[in-house]
Protein backbone atom coordinates (compact mmCIF):
# COMPACT_ATOMS: atom_id res chain seq x y z
CA UNK A 1 0.00 0.00 0.00
CA UNK A 2 2.73 2.60 0.69
CA UNK A 3 4.66 1.37 -2.71
CA UNK A 4 1.33 2.37 -3.71
CA UNK A 5 0.51 5.96 -2.83
CA UNK A 6 4.43 6.47 -3.57
CA UNK A 7 4.10 6.10 -6.94
CA UNK A 8 1.07 8.34 -7.20
CA UNK A 9 2.84 10.77 -5.08
CA UNK A 10 5.90 10.43 -7.64
CA UNK A 11 3.41 10.76 -10.80
CA UNK A 12 1.67 14.02 -8.95
CA UNK A 13 5.06 15.68 -8.50
CA UNK A 14 6.43 14.65 -12.06
CA UNK A 15 3.12 15.71 -13.37
CA UNK A 16 2.97 19.47 -11.66
CA UNK A 17 6.69 19.65 -12.63
CA UNK A 18 5.88 19.36 -16.48
CA UNK A 19 2.53 22.09 -15.68
CA UNK A 20 5.33 24.50 -14.48
CA UNK A 21 7.43 24.02 -17.33
CA UNK A 22 4.85 24.14 -19.51
CA UNK A 23 3.50 27.53 -18.08
CA UNK A 24 7.28 28.90 -18.79
CA UNK A 25 6.66 30.09 -22.31
CA UNK A 26 8.97 31.97 -24.25
CA UNK A 27 12.37 32.32 -22.56
CA UNK A 28 13.27 36.39 -22.58
CA UNK A 29 16.53 37.46 -23.29
CA UNK A 30 17.86 38.74 -20.03
CA UNK A 31 19.77 42.09 -21.99
CA UNK A 32 16.08 42.70 -23.21
CA UNK A 33 15.33 43.83 -19.31
CA UNK A 34 18.45 47.32 -19.88
CA UNK A 35 16.53 50.33 -19.39
CA UNK A 36 16.80 53.75 -20.00
CA UNK A 37 15.33 57.01 -18.85
CA UNK A 38 13.60 59.36 -20.47
CA UNK A 39 12.78 62.62 -17.69
CA UNK A 40 13.19 66.24 -17.53
CA UNK A 41 10.69 69.30 -18.00
CA UNK A 42 9.96 68.42 -21.55
CA UNK A 43 7.73 65.48 -20.66
CA UNK A 44 4.81 65.15 -18.35
CA UNK A 45 6.40 61.98 -16.24
CA UNK A 46 9.33 60.30 -16.20
CA UNK A 47 9.56 56.55 -18.14
CA UNK A 48 12.11 53.73 -18.04
CA UNK A 49 12.08 51.64 -21.28
CA UNK A 50 13.63 48.62 -21.85
CA UNK A 51 15.56 47.20 -24.72
CA UNK A 52 12.13 44.57 -24.83
CA UNK A 53 10.09 47.85 -24.81
CA UNK A 54 11.62 49.26 -28.10
CA UNK A 55 12.40 45.97 -30.06
CA UNK A 56 9.06 45.83 -29.70
CA UNK A 57 8.28 49.02 -31.90
CA UNK A 58 8.46 46.82 -34.81
CA UNK A 59 6.67 50.17 -37.17
CA UNK A 60 9.60 52.43 -36.04
CA UNK A 61 12.62 49.82 -36.42
CA UNK A 62 15.67 51.13 -38.60
CA UNK A 63 18.43 49.12 -40.15
CA UNK A 64 20.93 50.75 -42.25
CA UNK A 65 24.07 51.60 -43.01
CA UNK A 66 25.33 55.44 -41.46
CA UNK A 67 27.95 57.09 -42.39
CA UNK A 68 30.15 58.91 -40.25
CA UNK A 69 33.08 61.28 -40.60
CA UNK A 70 35.17 61.63 -37.04
CA UNK A 71 36.81 64.55 -36.13
CA UNK A 72 39.89 63.17 -37.74
CA UNK A 73 38.10 62.92 -40.92
CA UNK A 74 37.57 59.31 -41.23
CA UNK A 75 35.04 57.98 -42.94
CA UNK A 76 33.21 54.68 -42.20
CA UNK A 77 30.33 52.99 -42.90
CA UNK A 78 28.05 51.01 -39.45
CA UNK A 79 25.49 48.65 -40.07
CA UNK A 80 23.24 49.42 -36.85
CA UNK A 81 19.83 48.01 -35.99
CA UNK A 82 17.19 50.15 -33.69
CA UNK A 83 14.20 52.07 -33.72
CA UNK A 84 13.47 56.29 -34.33
CA UNK A 85 14.01 58.74 -31.17
CA UNK A 86 11.16 60.48 -32.54
CA UNK A 87 8.84 57.43 -32.37
CA UNK A 88 10.09 56.74 -29.03
CA UNK A 89 9.88 60.11 -27.56
CA UNK A 90 5.94 60.48 -29.58
CA UNK A 91 5.06 57.20 -28.76
CA UNK A 92 6.43 56.56 -25.04
CA UNK A 93 6.91 59.63 -23.41
CA UNK A 94 4.29 62.69 -22.90
CA UNK A 95 5.86 65.81 -24.30
CA UNK A 96 4.96 68.66 -23.35
CA UNK A 97 3.61 71.63 -25.23
CA UNK A 98 7.14 73.74 -24.35
CA UNK A 99 9.69 70.72 -25.18
CA UNK A 100 11.66 72.43 -27.25
CA UNK A 101 15.74 70.33 -26.74
CA UNK A 102 16.40 66.45 -26.26
CA UNK A 103 19.88 65.81 -24.56
CA UNK A 104 21.21 62.27 -24.25
CA UNK A 105 23.32 61.66 -21.26
CA UNK A 106 26.05 58.14 -21.46
CA UNK A 107 26.76 56.51 -18.11
CA UNK A 108 29.85 58.50 -18.23
CA UNK A 109 28.23 61.76 -19.19
CA UNK A 110 29.26 62.56 -22.38
CA UNK A 111 26.04 64.57 -23.40
CA UNK A 112 25.06 65.92 -26.71
CA UNK A 113 21.66 67.94 -26.97
CA UNK A 114 19.49 68.05 -30.26
CA UNK A 115 16.42 70.55 -30.38
CA UNK A 116 13.29 68.30 -30.95
CA UNK A 117 13.16 69.27 -35.22
CA UNK A 118 16.49 67.46 -34.98
CA UNK A 119 15.34 64.50 -33.22
CA UNK A 120 12.07 64.60 -35.48
CA UNK A 121 14.73 64.93 -38.69
CA UNK A 122 14.12 61.88 -41.24
CA UNK A 123 16.75 63.57 -44.15
CA UNK A 124 19.56 62.94 -42.66
CA UNK A 125 22.13 62.05 -45.19
CA UNK A 126 25.21 59.97 -46.48
CA UNK A 127 27.47 61.84 -48.19
CA UNK A 128 28.70 59.55 -50.26
CA UNK A 129 25.12 58.57 -51.35
CA UNK A 130 22.95 61.81 -51.21
CA UNK A 131 19.89 59.90 -52.44
CA UNK A 132 19.70 58.23 -49.50
CA UNK A 133 17.58 59.59 -46.06
CA UNK A 134 18.39 58.88 -42.46
CA UNK A 135 16.68 58.76 -39.22
CA UNK A 136 18.21 59.79 -35.89
CA UNK A 137 17.59 56.25 -33.81
CA UNK A 138 18.26 54.34 -30.48
CA UNK A 139 20.60 51.48 -31.59
CA UNK A 140 21.09 48.23 -30.30
CA UNK A 141 22.49 46.31 -32.59
CA UNK A 142 25.98 47.45 -34.81
CA UNK A 143 27.80 45.44 -37.48
CA UNK A 144 25.37 42.39 -36.36
CA UNK A 145 26.43 42.07 -32.96
CA UNK A 146 24.26 43.14 -30.30
CA UNK A 147 25.64 45.47 -27.70
CA UNK A 148 26.81 44.02 -24.97
CA UNK A 149 25.25 44.83 -22.06
CA UNK A 150 27.51 43.34 -18.98
CA UNK A 151 29.65 46.18 -20.13
CA UNK A 152 27.51 48.96 -20.17
CA UNK A 153 24.09 49.97 -21.64
CA UNK A 154 23.06 48.67 -24.96
CA UNK A 155 21.78 51.75 -26.39
CA UNK A 156 23.61 54.11 -28.59
CA UNK A 157 22.18 57.73 -30.94
CA UNK A 158 23.20 57.78 -34.17
CA UNK A 159 22.06 59.83 -37.03
CA UNK A 160 23.41 60.57 -40.81
CA UNK A 161 24.97 63.77 -41.34
CA UNK A 162 23.18 67.36 -41.71
CA UNK A 163 24.82 68.08 -45.13
CA UNK A 164 27.99 66.76 -47.06
CA UNK A 165 31.01 67.34 -45.42
CA UNK A 166 29.27 67.05 -41.89
CA UNK A 167 31.57 65.71 -39.12
CA UNK A 168 28.81 63.73 -37.23
CA UNK A 169 30.71 61.05 -35.72
CA UNK A 170 31.11 63.11 -32.42
CA UNK A 171 27.75 63.31 -32.18
CA UNK A 172 26.79 59.60 -31.37
CA UNK A 173 26.73 58.96 -27.88
CA UNK A 174 26.97 55.38 -26.39
CA UNK A 175 26.18 53.49 -23.51
CA UNK A 176 23.08 56.05 -23.12
CA UNK A 177 21.40 56.21 -19.67
CA UNK A 178 19.12 58.85 -19.69
CA UNK A 179 17.35 61.17 -22.38
CA UNK A 180 16.28 64.43 -20.88
CA UNK A 181 13.72 66.45 -22.52
CA UNK A 182 13.50 70.66 -21.59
Amino acid sequence: MIIKHRRWALLLLLAALLVVAGCAGEKTDPADASTIDIEGGGVASAVQLTLGDLKEMEDALVEDDYFSINTYGTEEHYHFKGVSVWAVLERKAELRDEAAEVSFVSEDGYTVTYTLAEAQRDDYLDQQNPEKKFKMILAWEENNEPYDPSTGSPFRLVNGQKEPGDVNKPRWVRQIARIIVE
